[in-house]
């Protein structure tokens, strides 16, 4: 996902690490022979690293018995905390002592959960084989439990007013825009009490906008709000995980809930020269890797 760009070396070492702590990569040969594929473990594991998080792909983490080394070309996650998000492709090597991590986006969260067990459904191939073995790998989900649980607890804010940005409105250093509240399946009342930026972007709204209260017969309502780049050094890079990702605290029915949103299309690409400008003007305008 396109995002806030460096080449200082030291920030691709701290996002390689963080990202990749599973088998040393290899590329997959072109197959060529009939050799069975290996088996894997009939139970796995799930992660949601922040590395991850503003994207709401999982980590599905399985091991391969045995001594052979195989190649997963598909992963798919069927759960009862969330929909359906399709077959993934992929290309990740089993190694025989090894955990492999495969990414997984989430689809749309179940609010109340279903019953059963979470599993994923991987196919299999041998490191140099072309027959492909579907097989069924019961999770332990207790991390998706845990997602599910937080994405619904939001919904009860956001179905009644969803925030997004309006059109951004390049001022100098700063961008002036407005975070939109839409009226969403729920006619519960709400107060947006904050709005709030991240480690890259200070977001501050108008003096006096806050706080909104969104009646229950109101379907849309606006705050105007200044973002500015409030750090673009490398450090900063590295750290930023949810660069584009911004949140709203709101109270509704006596309960306090803090909802994420991200900045999408026009916004996100204005964010972006936002950045690129402040870092070349702080000594930091080199092109490198790509980091959310």
């Amino acid at each position: 996902m396109g995002g806030l760009k460096r080449d200082a070396g030291a920030v691709v070492c701290v996002i390689a690490v963080a990202a990749c702590q599973g088998p040393p990569t290899s590329p997959s040969p072109s197959p060529s022979v009939d050799v069975p594929p290996p088996p894997v473990s009939a139970t796995g594991g799930t992660a949601f690293p922040r590395i991850l998080q503003a994207d709401r792909t999982v980590e599905v983490q399985i091991e391969t018995p045995g001594d052979r080394r195989g190649i997963v070309v598909s992963v798919a996650l069927n759960s009862p905390y969330f929909g359906p998000s399709g077959t993934v492709p992929t290309n990740v090597l089993l190694e025989p002592g090894w955990v492999s991590r495969l990414r997984v986006p989430l689809g749309p969260v179940l609010c109340p959960a279903g019953t059963g067990a979470s599993v994923a459904i991987v196919e299999v191939r041998a490191y140099e084989g072309v027959e492909v073995a579907e097989y069924e790998v019961a999770l332990d989900d207790q991390t998706l439990a845990e997602i599910n649980k937080s994405e619904c607890r939001q919904r009860i804010a956001t179905d009644a007013a969803a925030p997004s940005f309006a059109a951004p409105i390049r001022r100098g250093d700063a961008i002036d825009t407005s975070v939109v509240l839409q009226r969403g399946s729920s006619d519960a009342a709400v107060t947006l009490t904050e709005l709030s930026g991240n480690v890259i972007f200070r977001l501050v709204p108008d003096p006096g906008a806050l706080p909104v209260m969104f009646d229950s017969n109101q379907e849309r309502a606006a705050v105007p709000v200044t973002i500015t780049a409030a750090r673009c050094d490398a450090h900063a890079f590295a750290e930023s995980k949810k660069t584009f990702v911004f949140r709203a605290s709101y109270e509704v029915s006596g309960e306090s809930i803090t909802a994420e949103y991200q900045a999408d299309g026009a916004m996100r690409a204005a964010l972006q020269a936002l950045f690129d400008e402040c870092g070349a003007r702080n000594g930091s305008d080199g092109i490198g890797g790509q980091q959310r």
